[in-house]
């Protein structure tokens, strides 16, 4: 019932980026699962440090065996049923440790429906933590039952829980606390069985540390090949704080974490910065977080021989959010939902174990079965929140309104919804990301709200005209906020190449974003400032050679200027790149009739416009715009490129060698 509705949702953030862009999902075939082994998990973007081969392998078991394809209903009824298969297998655990059916069916029941999960089930992404928490749950589960049984099976046991362990781990590195948590299950309960049973229980504590050594080998050999992963300050900010700010914010995540597990009312896909801002000594959110902790960690510890129970709950939340808790070191994310899917398994038992112990049992059942029904209400109201950026936008900006990234979110949905009707609005809302961001520091903000405001700003110009003073005054406003875009991007790819070279990497593919600087050429050549703008379109250029904008950009802001030939060597370029299309060649027609010596540059061959390279001009210019395109595809790290384009001029038109 509580995810009746999540059925039809569609594909919200990077889902629609896993399932619909990712090309190893394509098709199940030997070269498609040899990239799935072999490639990190954002493949074909690099550089992101995650390796989750298993997870990827669900998504191609969707799109191609399952013959799914890109329609989302598929994936979101295989995240229920494995979402369902977990609260099975939490309910043969919780009778393990309540050895009674009630308060197993209360813990089950509550987890199940608690709107914590929503993340992890509704989002097509959430699918890692999914089958990270069946494999910790089945291997703990598998691990309690396989000590009693005989010698021969057990060795078959301890087979499986590798195999279980392993499939976890390559899905999700977080499925690494099986092994605390099967360890913390025997200090719970069976404490004298442990130190008299060690040679019994180690083949499956050595099962999963093999698990975890595979892992390790594995993503050795595949991520040290790549570029290193770049630390995204507005994301996690206590990446860049000192150690006692880092570990206060990270104490008052935990406190936030808590309060939504207990109130699960204001819940949010992002809380990037600076909805949580970073914490020092003074911080009262920290401090009544690290409190609630020490007064939780002290009563199970009073209680500990008398009740175990607690110990184990208080040490399977903890041990489940260590990970992503960024207390041991920092991860990419601050604080998320998600990370709470399998820690909640012990907040679930928690309220199973309190109401086993109130009386009378009706007031119990009946305090049960009315927070079920909450939880399945709150549920159901969420989950149409995912069925996409839009409404996930919306949503979330009102639970979460300091966070940049959600009226980032928002504004694009609502730009790629309606870019015409939904201007303004846009406008708004990345007016209010930015306002989170500018008064960060260029090295540590983000270019994409500045880049997209710029965008827009010049959309709303180009809608009242250049000549019209409101029109030029947006194109001030565009200019200025893509400058500051400038600088946020050029100060990250500085730290990016930083990074590479500090680790021995080569420098591969550029992190800039070519249509940032088409955005401002745009301004700029509305304005006036030709030799700006013919700068910023051959930035894009290097960024990306394949932008065919950047030489239509060249080459205007050279006409406008009156420099007919640059502009001519700025068509020849793109020539180079489209193959030599119809519309170019007609463009080239055009400018060098404009050109002294140039009217033969292009002539009809059968009608049909070609190059003509007996002209003198063309050929002297050809190999200028030859040399040129080549250093472009330098600047793009492309050398192989760059090499090809020399070959063909040098066969083509007789031009010098490249050196």
């Amino acid at each position: 019932m509580a995810y009746a509705d999540s059925f039809g949702l569609g594909l919200a953030q990077d889902s629609k980026v896993i399932v619909a862009q990712d090309p190893r999902v394509r098709a199940a075939t030997a070269e498609n699962l040899g990239l799935i082994l072999t490639k990190n998990y954002w493949w074909p973007k690099a550089g992101d440090g995650l390796y989750r081969p298993i997870t990827t392998a669900s998504f191609l078991f969707n799109f191609a065996i399952l013959g799914n394809g890109p329609s989302p209903a598929g994936y979101h009824w295989l995240n229920f049923l494995l979402h369902a298969l977990n609260a099975c297998l939490l309910y043969q655990l919780a009778l393990l440790i309540f050895r009674r059916q009630g308060p197993a069916l209360c813990a089950a029941a509550l987890w199940a429906v608690h709107p914590i999960c929503t993340e992890a089930v509704d989002s097509i992404v959430g699918r890692a933590d999914l089958l990270a928490a069946l494999s910790v749950l089945g291997g703990l589960l598998l691990y309690r039952r396989a000590l009693a049984f005989a010698s021969r099976r057990r060795t078959l046991a301890a087979l499986a829980l590798f195999a279980i362990a392993a499939a976890g781990v390559f899905a999700k590195e977080n499925t690494a606390v099986l092994l605390g948590l099967m360890l913390l299950w025997d200090i719970a309960f069976d404490r004298a069985a442990l130190r008299r049973e060690l040679p019994r229980r180690a083949p499956f504590y050595g099962a999963v540390a093999a698990s975890l050594a595979c892992l390790a080998l594995a993503r050795h050999a595949v991520l040290s090949a790549l570029p290193v992963a770049q630390p995204v300050y507005v994301d996690n900010m206590i990446r860049a704080a000192g150690f006692w700010t880092g570990r206060f914010t990270a104490l008052k995540a935990i406190g936030l974490d808590l309060w939504l597990l207990a109130w699960p009312l204001r819940l949010s896909s992002d809380r990037s910065f600076d909805q949580v801002p970073l914490a020092g000594p003074a911080d009262l959110a920290a401090w009544l977080a690290l409190i609630s902790i020490v007064a939780i960690l002290a009563i199970v510890a009073v209680r500990f021989r008398r009740d175990p129970l607690w110990f184990f709950l208080a040490g399977f939340f903890g041990l489940a959010l260590l990970p992503t808790a960024n207390l041991l070191f920092p991860i990419g994310a601050l604080m998320a939902e998600r990370f709470l899917y399998l820690p909640s398994v012990a907040f679930a038992m928690a309220l199973a174990a309190a109401a086993d112990r109130i009386q009378p049992r009706r007031l119990a059942t009946g305090a049960v079965i009315l927070l079920a029904l909450l939880y399945t209400g709150r549920t159901l109201a969420r989950n149409p929140d995912w069925n996409d950026d839009l409404s996930l936008g919306m949503a979330d900006t009102a639970a979460a309104s300091r966070s940049f990234r959600l009226h980032d979110l928002l504004s694009r949905a609502l730009f790629d919804q309606d870019p015409q009707r939904n201007l303004d609005a846009a406008i708004a809302e990345q007016e209010k990301a930015w306002a989170i961001l500018s008064p960060l520091p260029p090295e540590i903000s983000s270019e994409v709200p500045p880049m997209s405001l710029g965008i827009y700003y010049g959309m709303k110009a180009a809608s009242l005209g250049a000549a019209n003073p409101r029109g030029r005054a947006w194109y001030e406003k565009s200019a200025a906020v893509l400058v500051r875009a400038q600088a946020i991007s050029r100060a990250a790819e500085k730290a990016y190449d930083d990074a590479q070279r500090a680790q021995g990497r080569p420098l591969t593919a550029r992190s800039g974003f070519p249509q940032l600087y088409l955005g401002l050429a745009n301004a700029d050549l509305n304005l006036g400032r030709f030799a700006e703008a013919a700068e910023a379109c051959r930035y894009a250029a290097g960024l990306d050679p394949r932008s065919l904008d950047a030489y239509d950009g060249m080459a205007l802001a050279y006409l406008r200027s009156n420099q007919p030939a640059r502009a001519a060597l700025a068509l020849l370029e793109k020539a180079q790149v489209d193959d030599f299309q119809p519309a170019t060649l007609a463009a080239l027609r055009d400018v060098y009739a404009r050109i002294p010596e140039g009217a033969c540059a292009v002539n009809p061959g059968d009608g049909v416009l070609a190059l003509n390279p007996r002209c003198p001009r063309l050929a002297v210019d050809f190999c200028l715009a030859a040399a040129d395109l080549q250093a472009i595809y330098r600047d793009a790290r492309r050398p192989e490129n760059a090499l090809q384009v020399a070959a063909w001029a040098a066969t083509r038109y007789g031009c010098p060698a490249a050196r």
